[in-house]
């Protein structure tokens, strides 16, 4: 049976994933990306697909990257891919959990390429059926997380950055007597999280890397999750680049306005264990892991094994 376009891509993550394994905890974050890095580039030219990259992830922390324009593979199949070969660097070079390798993909143009630089961003799960609205106070559209949820307003628990730019969002929220999840990275475990609806957080809130928001915004609109967001440009470069993308500063944005096409998928294989995949384990003669396919109105968790 011909392997589906996800599946095939999954040799791409998994790749990248076992590649920067040998690192884990060694403290070199920047040697551990390039090997992601260079792993995810090999196994994506050795596909029968033509893909794009879109979003290579490294720019707004100068790391390695694979570069927006890139053409990998060859083929008739032609798709655009948003990847990050080595989400949360800091966690894996320190040993810690949530570091994935991830991809997300579409037809030609279906999604849209935003900067390097900051998105604010509203994530919720399938049951918030009447969307955030940015124009009122946060305390409406907690109350809106809490109606979806059937929770009380205290028994829902909010993901942020703990950064010093949501000290507010943060002081807003412990006043309305939420829980709050203070995160360093991970802002991608989280929404698979809530998209997925694990259970362990009800919604995520705050300014996070814009490349990690569009492929938030892909595994919401697979799971008819619901997210608004708003670019936040942090240089005049990134203005500018946003305007040449046609993009209006300030504008509220859905999910279906960053991720347009149709064909879309997401693809993580976890490195080490988060809430949704568990990490990848060496004995003395294999190494295994987890990786998860998201696709419209479906998710599936695929083992993997390779002997050492």
């Amino acid at each position: 049976m011909q392997q589906s376009i996800p599946e095939l891509l999954r040799s791409a993550t998994e790749s990248a994933a076992l590649n920067a394994f040998p690192l884990f905890g060694k403290g070199d974050k920047n040697k551990s990306d390039e090997l992601a890095v260079d792993a995810m580039r090999n196994s994506l030219n050795s596909l029968g697909i033509r893909t794009r990259v879109i979003i290579g992830e490294g720019e707004k922390d100068n790391a390695p990257m694979l570069f927006e324009g890139e053409i990998l593979g060859s083929g008739e199949i032609e798709i655009d891919i948003a990847v990050d070969p080595l989400e949360c660097t800091t966690n894996f070079s320190e040993g810690l959990p949530n570091s994935l390798s991830v991809l997300a993909f579409s037809e030609r143009d279906g999604m849209l390429p935003v900067p390097g630089t900051y998105m604010e961003q509203w994530i919720a799960g399938p049951s918030l059926k009447e969307g955030f609205d940015l124009s009122q106070p946060l305390k409406k559209n907690i109350e809106k997380i809490s109606q979806a949820q059937k929770k009380e307003i205290h028994e829902l628990r909010i993901v942020v950055q703990n950064r010093p730019r949501h000290a507010e969002l943060i002081s807003e929220l412990r006043n309305m007597n939420c829980s709050i999840s203070l995160i360093d990275s991970g802002s991608i475990t989280a929404v698979m999280d809530i998209c997925l609806g694990l259970g362990h957080y009800d919604a995520m809130i705050g300014t996070y890397g814009a490349p990690e928001g569009l492929i938030c915004a892909l595994v919401a609109k697979a799971t008819n999750s619901e997210m608004k967001a708003i670019l936040r440009p942090h240089t005049e470069k990134h203005k500018r680049q946003w305007e040449t993308l046609g993009g209006k500063h300030g504008a509220v944005l859905d999910k279906s306005d960053l991720i347009r096409g149709k064909e879309i998928g997401f693809i993580a294989t976890g490195i080490s264990t988060n809430h949704v995949l568990q990490g990848i384990k060496k004995s003395v003669n294999k190494i295994s892991g987890q990786t998860i396919i998201i696709t419209p109105g479906k998710s599936k968790i695929f083992q993997f094994e390779r002997e050492v």
